[in-house]
């Protein structure tokens, strides 16, 4: 799934698909799915998770196989706090919807 996201008054590309969670983890040694299903996620995750999913629409697969989190803070720094809990809502969106049915089944009952 792509979209765009306004965080603050930039408009964000992103992407998230089934290797999303493969690459938060390689960058920020953290379990993504864990966080998410946190009875109270961090108020960094949407931070973090927007970093990863920009990258992904940015960037070709073989530099998102070497992404760490070096560069995050740099990215996080062009942006306010609370533009990202603004728009945490939209992230999370673009993320969830990646898991969406696109094919239809072959044969009836699957």
């Amino acid at each position: 799934m792509r979209g765009k996201v306004n965080i603050g008054n930039t408009e964000v590309e992103m992407a998230a698909n089934a290797a999303t969670p493969f690459i938060y983890k390689q960058a920020f040694h953290e379990d993504l799915l864990v966080e998410l299903q946190a009875k109270d996620p961090s108020p960094d995750l949407f931070l973090k998770l927007g970093y990863v999913m920009a990258k992904q629409a940015e960037l070709p697969t073989v530099e998102l196989m070497k992404l760490k989190d070096d560069g995050f803070l740099e990215w996080a720094e062009q942006f306010e706090f609370m533009d990202f809990v603004n728009a945490s809502s939209d992230i999370a969106s673009i993320y969830t919807h990646q898991t969406e049915r696109t094919s239809v089944p072959k044969r009836k009952g699957d």
